[in-house]
């Protein structure tokens, strides 16, 4: 997996299908505060990794600009396009296999 730089930072592309592991939302190589792109819209996204023994409560615009993570294939989404794509305005989807969504744990 290549890296790129826009703006003077280093990003990573979103992770294709099959590449982030068995395990996506833990083994994705991404660390925190890590600029990456949506797979989606291709908007700059911030990496906020969460604790794999935390729980995570969220209210409306609190996910904006952070990167989350397809547990099936591994996409990375922004959460105006893993919304878009489900047809529960509460629990976004990936719009690539319709796997659930999440912030990508610390591995």
């Amino acid at each position: 997996m290549g890296l790129f730089r826009r703006n003077g930072k280093k990003r990573r592309p979103a992770p294709s299908g099959g590449a982030a592991g068995s395990r996506p939302w833990v083994d994705h190589g991404l660390a925190d505060g890590e600029t990456v792109e949506c797979g989606r819209c291709a908007r700059t996204l911030r990496v906020a990794l969460q604790s794999a023994s935390s729980v995570t409560v969220s209210h409306d615009g609190a996910l904006e600009g952070v990167a989350l993570i397809c547990t099936v294939c591994g996409q990375l989404l922004c959460s105006a396009c893993a919304l878009a794509a489900s047809d529960n305005p509460y629990l976004p989807k990936c719009d690539r296999c319709g796997g659930q969504v999440t912030l990508p744990v610390a591995g």
